[in-house]
């Protein structure tokens, strides 16, 4: 070809949608995630716990079983809210191990190698390109936590008697709109850490001790002031306190201690501000360019 013909020539094929860019990221990052033997090992073992529900389930409702096996269970057995507040609480623990493996890989690569830039410079703004990162791990943590949960949910309005089903559909919404929650903020603070730590221990180690150093200094200003407001810097009760009012579970308000929880206003108040500040830490980090000063 003579040289005069190698000019630049744009490209006219075809585009992602604007609305469905940001799944570009998402799709890259779980292509890399499913590379990982670890990751697959620790993805598998979180639906492990699911799998004994079932077993649960299927005794409840099949009482030849119970007679053969000669299974007795004080009270009988009962699939009632109890049963799926456990599920919803034993998932989400899973799901924030398995959380703290997976987000400092998502952004900390991306500033470590200078990626960001590239990223930015092109039909891309921060807010998809968040959005692209919060999709992984909401729709991982999703698979762990509430599609578990509205599984069994199905296996037992199926295998129950006529009018279960309808007696307990509120139960739904606190499986679904309580696990999104915890994802949510999960996801916020742990996208924030691996912004502003770029080795993949240390941010680890970092997550855990976001979650379990203020839980530790909540409990020593309960203990030493008698009161019950220290337990805001315990995301972990906070998030049971919501768990316990969406399954109407009164009987668990009461603190360990035999003190009273807090209110729940002030739990769901909490959790929002940790949510929007995890994102201006977002926004100051994750820059188009950066400027260094000698």
């Amino acid at each position: 070809m003579a040289v005069y013909k190698r000019r630049y020539r744009p490209y006219h094929g075809p585009l992602t949608p604007e609305r469905s860019r940001f799944l570009v990221l998402t799709r890259y990052a779980f292509a890399g995630l499913f590379r990982s033997r670890v990751f697959v090992l620790l993805f598998v073992l979180a639906l492990v716990p699911t799998l004994f529900f079932a077993a649960y389930i299927f005794l409840a409702n099949n009482s030849a079983v119970q007679q053969f096996l000669q299974f007795h269970v004080a009270g009988g057995f009962a699939v009632e809210n109890k049963f799926f507040f456990t599920l919803t609480m034993i998932q989400t623990q899973l799901a924030f191990l398995l959380n703290c493996w997976v987000c400092p890989t998502l952004v900390a690569g991306d500033l470590v190698n200078g990626a960001l830039p590239l990223f930015l410079s092109r039909p891309f703004s921060r807010p998809e390109y968040v959005l692209g990162k919060c999709a992984v791990i909401a729709l991982l943590l999703s698979v762990v936590t509430w599609v578990p949960g509205l599984i069994l949910f199905s296996l037992q309005a199926g295998l129950a008697e006529g009018g279960w089903t309808w007696s307990h559909l509120w139960m739904v919404v606190p499986i679904v709109c309580c696990s999104a929650v915890w994802i949510s903020m999960l996801s916020l603070i742990s996208l924030a850490v691996s912004a502003w730590v770029k080795l993949r221990i240390v941010a680890t180690g970092v997550i855990f001790c976001a979650f379990l150093v203020p839980a530790g200094l909540g409990a020593i200003f309960n203990t030493i002031l008698g009161t019950y407001w220290g337990s805001l810097l315990n995301f972990s009760e906070l998030f049971r306190l919501i768990l316990v009012k969406g399954f109407r579970l009164e009987s668990e308000l009461v603190g360990r201690a035999g003190l009273p929880q807090v209110p729940l206003f002030a739990a769901w108040i909490m959790m929002i501000l940790v949510c929007v500040l995890s994102l201006y830490i977002l926004d100051a980090r994750l820059q188009a360019r950066e400027v260094v000063r000698g």
